[in-house]
């Protein structure tokens, strides 16, 4: 006799189920084969447009998403087993963060490509996509951190205190991951802001190199942004309704409207509106420097300082010899600092 789905209690504080309802095995499946398709054509892309050092996030987070929903179509299947659900959970809950960072690194380009001084906000284009980028990635490890406590849960035969400690960990896990999305928000509005700041710049016409194309394209990051944007605000609404008795945690029609869906959406919309439609030619990518050019460049960096350090200390020199002149001039001595009879 098979498993009876629809009769177990999976909001049960005993439950074994990463699930907390009975999961949709067709929904699984067609979120899993669109992402599939979006993964795919993100690799075609990726090489026609000769697009791949900008693009490997967004194949990394739609392959993260495919492989999520593949996990979580064999999940349903055997829903009691942990084995298949954790992993599925663990990456739905990092894959955004990917798509996000791909937003960052566009704009960054977008940066380069489109204004004259290649800078916005008075930060050059490289380091403004290697700010972000770095602050999506201490997102990541703060939501892997909370994820893999929130994704853990005690034996149905466990002691009453083993499963208490399981609920206060799977608790602060939440916690953690709440306090990194809130994070990634956060970082996401400034970042909006630096957008609107190059959409300034680009209207007055005064810095812009290449007047096409840049309002499709920065209309597109700005309905992505949006799309995680939901998704991030339904998982904090979500989360701060606690685990078991959330409308939003026990209604699977929630999960695939305002977390698969929109992610999925930001997926294929990068697919349809593909920087590389926009951003062609050499200028379009930041140089690229050889490993040799990469140590000279460091080098010269470090002899620059040197100079700048010796400079100081010459010039700190002078300023004290030109003290000590002025002071035997006015008939004190430099040693002794009491005039000289």
């Amino acid at each position: 006799m098979g498993f009876d789905c629809a009769s177990y209690d999976f909001t049960s504080p005993d439950s074994t189920s990463t699930f907390l309802y009975c999961p949709s095995f067709p929904a699984a499946a067609l979120f899993a084969v669109l992402f599939g398709l979006s993964t795919i054509t993100h690799i075609v892309q990726a090489f026609c447009y000769g697009k791949l050092r900008l693009s490997w996030v967004i194949i990394l987070g739609s392959a993260w998403e495919t492989i999520a929903f593949g996990l979580r179509t064999a999940a349903t299947q055997k829903p009691l087993s942990d084995g298949l659900g954790i992993p599925s959970v663990i990456l739905i809950y990092l894959a955004p963060l990917l798509v996000n960072a791909f937003a960052y690194m566009v704009l960054g380009r977008m940066v380069w490509y489109y204004l004259v001084a290649k800078r916005v906000c008075r930060i050059g284009a490289t380091r403004l996509t290697v700010i972000f980028v770095w602050l999506d990635i201490i997102a990541f490890l703060v939501q892997l951190a909370g994820a893999s406590l929130t994704t853990g849960h005690s034996e149905a035969d466990a002691t009453p205190e083993a499963k208490a400690d399981s609920a206060r960990l799977q608790q602060i896990g939440l916690n953690i991951y709440m306090g990194g999305i809130g994070f990634q928000l956060f970082w996401i509005l400034v970042f909006s802001g630096v957008a609107w700041r190059f959409r300034v710049k680009a209207v007055r016409g005064v810095d812009l190199q290449r007047p096409t194309s840049w309002r499709v394209l920065l209309a597109v990051l700005y309905f992505t942004l949006f799309m995680i944007g939901v998704r991030i605000i339904f998982r904090l609404v979500e989360f701060s309704q606690g685990i078991y008795d959330a409308t939003l945690t026990t209604h699977e029609v929630f999960f695939y409207v305002l977390e698969a869906a929109p992610m999925l959406i930001a997926c294929v919309t990068w697919n349809v509106f593909h920087p590389g439609r926009f951003l062609v030619g050499p200028e379009s990518e930041f140089p690229h420097l050889s490993r040799q050019a990469k140590k000279a460049k460091k080098a010269e960096k470090k002899r620059l300082t040197a100079e700048k350090k010796t400079q100081k200390a010459q010039l700190k020199m002078e300023r004290r010899r030109g003290g000590e002149v002025e002071n035997m001039e006015r008939g004190q001595s430099p040693l002794m600092g009491v005039e000289l009879q």
